[in-house]
């Protein structure tokens, strides 16, 4: 006889909505009895509030997302909030959420058309490209098809992919970028005349934006070449996306190609999630929360409130060291070697952030995974001992569990691809703004080998940049609890064995290998003591632009400039303060034009990095520092409380003095540092006004040496006759500028030291080659590990003594560092 259920409960028995609830009626495999502690917390909070539109959950990694996603959309269903969609930033994680949702006896689909979905019988699971794409499923500028409720799993991951879909990009000698370049090339030529010309030769490292009172006087011109090309391959997929909004979106040349995008998403272009009743954003790391409101448009109110679990959750095991800070004098052989050591016994991974430093480690590694071969390395590391595997700017969306990987290094601060955010934190660098981007991806990365609550990570954080980052005061605020507990513990660890050599290090990385029980008890510890974090991060000037990005899109211009004001008015460093101003003047230009440019000069005083106005900008010729070298040195250096910081710092700046394609800005930028450091006035002529040299010093007694930058140059045979003829221009623009009393040397940092049979050199050309810049690096790692032994750099009569030991004084310093023409 089969039983009618429904007489059972009398016909009154309603779909159950509290998701703990809802739990214990699935029909779910053994493994999951019961809801884990972190998971009852979260959905507990989630029930509370779940009638707030965006609601952000932090849980660790391991704590078990993927079930309290599913069980928040069930619950929604349950509602009757519906349809409901899980979103994963990678097919395969899809995947492995509808094979969990099996498990845990939720009804799933990977198919929007599946009558299920579309009535809420089931929740539609899939990645994040089908849902964000300019020919979008669910619609573009229309609702095809309607969402109750959304999970956005891994957040920080799927930003990624949504900005990418918000953006245009065209190589150099397609239709869309030739059109471009022709269209703006006077423009950018006003801008900086030099770097129009590297911009020509392809120089991957220039950045040049079309400054935005030319975008707006040629906005129907754009839309011309943009209509044209609509069905091209570089519009085709992101035209649909970012048409109703061109002229409020910014141009950036640089690296061989060109970037088109807005400042923020215009996330009502995909109508049905602008609309969702329900956005759930799921995250284990997140150190801006700000990024929510700037690309998905949330509530800031609701994302200002994060959900948690109570006490931060749990988290595996992870012993984080910086190598440099334990002992600045750590050479890269070194610490390569250890690291290939224990790769032959364990399963190692390294994570760069370009295919250059790629090739670095090539010959350690048995495996370099990229997009493309990504999955069947990280199967191989899970089946058994591989040794050294590269991730190549991998940071998010690899799980590596237990024995797939038990050392993880971060190797150099995470690089930035697209061009408008490369410009971005080229303007804001050293800024608080800049590094917690910085943050959310070594945070992420250093997330990749510890995949539950039982397992277990040394993780290495390598590169003198990365280090004086994670360094800095603030950067501690900005990692979740668990992972700063864990910094913290690592530094404990750091000042124990402070100057020891590297091989005693190999114990102390045992302790975590093999989990000694002392080892995890100290790190138990250290997580449950370390206090909650409460609230967001939020930055109330981003707030602020937001807003007045959506003001512009329907006409209200004025609500708009006083939003940047207000964004403006909130901020406190100058160089952010500068960047503010500048997006003010944008706002003011669409009705005031005068007064923009007024305002353009005016943030040029806070930062030199921006556009330069139409009128130009006016120079000042650079001094040497009054109370002279050793006292402007001294002064410098009072930024660093003890040795240690002066030394990380030093290994930074070494750093970015390097040979490479990519990084000749950053050289630039770090010999207006080193000059500063030195106590030279120092400044990048170029940069600040356009025209002049990449550096200047002012030595003293009048004396300057004139800087043209070409480490960049790593596969020149000779010095080329574009360059050559660069280093002049500057030679002649120094003697325009400076009277008949200075004097200066013309230098040119530059592999080689013999000029093509083109070229025109000035005899009075000294060059810094490869050997010599080495000595000047020699030299100032020695000044440096000097100082900071004896604690003497705040003694100027000491800074004195090593500038001269050094050959880093005025009258030393060019013998020490450069060579003449055709030096061998």
């Amino acid at each position: 006889m089969i039983l009618d259920f429904g007489k059972l409960n009398d016909g009154t028995t309603q779909k159950q909505v509290d998701p703990r609830k809802i739990f214990s009626t699935l029909k779910r495999d053994a493994r999951f009895k019961r809801p884990l502690d972190e998971q009852a917390d979260v959905l507990d909070a989630w029930y509370a509030r779940r009638a707030s539109k965006d609601l952000t959950i932090k849980m660790n990694t391991g704590g078990g997302k993927t079930v309290v996603g599913l069980l928040c959309l069930q619950s929604s269903l349950n509602e009757n909030v519906k349809p409901a969609v899980y979103i994963a930033s990678e097919p395969f994680l899809a995947e492995q959420v509808m094979a969990e949702a099996a498990a845990l006896g939720i009804p799933v689909t990977g198919d929007e058309k599946d009558p299920d979905f579309i009535r809420g019988r089931s929740i539609l699971v899939a990645n994040v490209h089908k849902l964000f794409n300019g020919r979008s499923v669910f619609g573009v500028g229309e609702k095809k098809i309607p969402i109750g409720s959304v999970v956005i799993d891994d957040a920080h991951a799927c930003l990624s992919v949504v900005n990418e879909q918000f953006r245009i990009s065209a190589k150099s000698g397609s239709a869309v970028y030739d059109k471009l370049l022709s269209l703006f090339e006077e423009d950018l030529k006003v801008q900086a005349p030099s770097d129009l010309l590297e911009l020509k030769d392809h120089d991957p490292a220039v950045v040049m934006q079309v400054p935005y009172w030319s975008w707006q006087a040629k906005k129907h011109d754009v839309l011309a070449i943009m209509h044209a090309e609509r069905r091209s391959k570089e519009l085709e997929w992101n035209w649909p996306l970012l048409k109703e909004c061109l002229p409020q979106c910014m141009c950036v040349f640089g690296g061989n190609h060109v970037e088109i995008a807005p400042r923020f998403t215009p996330i009502d272009r995909i109508p049905s999630f602008d609309s969702a009743k329900r956005r759930i954003y799921m995250t284990a790391t997140l150190a801006d929360d700000t990024i929510l409101v700037s690309n998905f448009k949330a509530q800031t109110e609701d994302v200002a409130i994060p959900i948690r679990p109570k006490g931060g959750g749990d988290i595996g095991d992870r012993m984080i060291l910086a190598p440099q800070e334990v002992n600045p004098e750590y050479t890269e052989t070194e610490i390569v070697a250890m690291i290939s050591d224990v790769s032959k016994k364990r399963n190692v991974v390294v994570i760069v952030p370009s295919r250059a430093r790629a090739e670095f480690w090539k010959p350690f590694a048995q495996q370099i995974l990229d997009k493309d071969n990504i999955r069947a390395g990280v199967e191989r590391l899970r089946k058994g001992h591989v040794g050294l595997t590269v991730l190549l700017n991998k940071y998010d969306g690899v799980d590596l569990p237990g024995s797939a990987c038990e050392m993880l290094v971060i190797d150099g601060l995470p690089e930035v691809y697209g061009l408008i955010e490369r410009l971005e934190m080229l303007i804001l660098d050293g800024t608080k703004r800049q590094l917690v981007g910085q943050i959310q991806r070594i945070e992420q990365g250093m997330g990749r080998g510890v995949r539950s609550s039982d397992d277990h990570c040394v993780v290495l954080l390598l590169g003198g940049r990365l280090t004086q980052r994670i360094h800095q005061p603030e950067a501690d605020d900005m990692f979740s609890a668990a992972t700063r507990a864990q910094i913290s513990l690592g530094r404990e660890v750091s000042n124990q064995v402070r100057g020891k050599p590297i091989n005693d290090l190999i114990p102390i990385l045992n302790l975590c290998f093999e989990q000694n029980d002392d080892w995890v008890q100290a790190g138990r510890n250290a997580i449950v003591n370390e206090e909650a974090v409460v609230g967001a991060n939020i930055d109330a000037n981003q707030v602020a632009l937001r807003a007045a990005f959506d003001h512009v899109r329907v006409g209200r211009q004025d609500l708009a400039i006083q939003a940047s004001q207000d964004a403006l008015n909130g901020a406190k460093e100058d160089k952010v303060r500068g960047y503010l101003m500048q997006l003010l003047a944008e706002q003011t230009n669409a009705t005031n034009p005068a007064h923009a440019q007024e305002l353009q000069l005016a943030s040029l005083s806070k930062n030199s990095r921006l556009l330069k106005p139409i009128a130009g900008t006016t120079y000042h010729k650079l001094s040497a520092p009054a109370n002279g070298q050793a006292a402007a040195s001294v002064s410098f250096m009072h930024r660093f409380l003890e040795g240690n910081d002066l030394a990380i710092w030093t290994n930074g700046l070494l750093d970015d003095l390097s040979w490479g394609e990519e990084g000749s800005k950053r050289f630039e930028a770090a010999m207006k540092d080193l000059g500063s450091f030195l106590g030279f006035g120092s400044e990048r002529p170029e940069e600040s006004v356009g025209r002049g040299p990449d550096n200047v010093w002012a030595l003293g007694g009048l004396n300057y040496l004139v800087i043209e930058c070409k480490s960049g140059a790593v596969k020149a045979e000779k010095i080329n006759k574009s360059d050559t003829n660069q280093l002049h221009g500057s030679i002649v623009w120094f003697n325009e500028k400076y009277d008949a009393t200075c004097t200066m040397t013309p230098l040119m940092v530059h592999p080689k030291t013999v000029f093509e049979y083109a070229a025109a050199p000035d005899p009075r050309i000294r060059i810094i080659n490869g050997p010599a810049l080495k000595k000047l690096r020699d030299a100032i790692s020695g000044f440096s590990v000097s100082l900071a032994a004896k604690g003497s750099f705040r003694d100027a009569q000491q800074v004195e003594a090593q500038l001269d030991h050094f050959h880093l004084s005025a009258k030393k310093i060019v013998a020490l560092c450069t060579v003449a023409q055709n030096a061998k």
